[in-house]
């Protein structure tokens, strides 16, 4: 489950950075999308150009520093375009298993870098990438899995989805029922749904179910307000450390305690301080955080 208030505030600054310009530079996702259904046409003559053509417009989602899963996928289907054919074709088979499909896909992948990958080291044909080619296939059902990306997105969501490094399998089942009560909540906010519809032009996805939406969301709540909101977080927890000498404290002290305080008398005149009056002052610690306490002095 996700916590709803959680939900509400993140998506309060996903809606205000939308319109800022968070659209702007993640529009390309939706055409992306467009672009795959346009052109993807598993009978073509020229599998090789036809992949590339339907692939063209994913710029990052498919490329990244030392990540190159496109550039591999698309090399292999010059070398071996029949069998990389074959591997889609069962990929997109909606009447078996989606998680199955995934890692038989990944399977496949690492058996073409060893026929034809020569000095290749890896073929980057992983749950990210797979799972995007699924979704370009299938965008009204399927979203982009990405372990970081979702683990921090159910983190600040404060919801009760796990996610454990290395358990592939289990990772995407919870994933997709993550995503899919995301993608609820999402669909249940007019506002939101109003404000995509504004911004969809003729090149761009429709995106009547909202998971592409959903999709940007969530790397939205990673990469911006996720980060963010742990900022705020620990600037709140390292502001003020309050020592007030009271009740409790005198309680659970049965000893007399001394505080030694070096201080400038051009700043401090302890003569104008009286007895059980609060004072103020800022320190850093060894990490350059501010913190600022208060003292209950008493002047003997």
């Amino acid at each position: 489950m996700i916590d709803k208030k959680a939900f509400s505030d993140a998506l309060a600054n996903y809606k205000k950075d939308f319109v800022a310009g968070w659209w702007a530079d993640e529009k390309f996702k939706w055409e992306a999308v467009k672009c795959f259904q346009d052109n993807w046409n598993i009978d073509a003559e020229d599998f090789s150009e036809m992949l590339k053509r339907s692939l063209a417009k994913t710029y990052g989602l498919l490329a990244s520093m030392n990540n190159f899963p496109r550039q591999m996928i698309e090399g292999f289907a010059e070398k071996a375009p029949d069998k990389v054919k074959i591997m889609f074709i069962a990929l997109f088979d909606e009447s078996n298993d989606v998680v199955e499909r995934i890692l038989d896909f990944k399977e496949q992948s690492e058996q073409l870098l060893k026929e034809y990958g020569y000095d290749a080291k890896n073929h980057y044909q992983n749950e990210n990438s797979i799972s995007t080619y699924l979704w370009l296939m299938y965008p009204d059902k399927y979203y982009i899995y990405k372990f970081g990306e979702i683990k921090s997105c159910a983190e600040v969501l404060k919801s009760s989805y796990k996610f454990k490094k290395g358990a592939y399998a289990d990772n995407l089942r919870t994933f997709y029922s993550f995503y899919d009560e995301l993608c609820t909540n999402l669909q249940s906010d007019a506002e939101m749904k109003k404000l995509l519809a504004d911004n969809l032009t003729e090149d761009c996805y429709p995106d009547k179910g909202m998971r592409t939406l959903t999709i940007d969301f969530g790397f939205y709540i990673s990469r911006q307000y996720g980060k963010k909101a742990k900022e705020e977080e620990q600037e709140e927890q390292e502001e003020i450390v309050s020592i007030t000498g009271d009740e409790a404290d005198v309680a659970a002290n049965t000893e007399k305690q001394y505080w030694w305080l070096n201080a400038n008398p051009k700043v401090w005149s302890f003569s104008d301080i009286h007895i059980g009056e609060k004072v103020e002052w800022t320190f850093y610690n060894s990490s350059g955080n501010k913190r600022r306490i208060f003292k209950n002095w008493l002047i003997v």
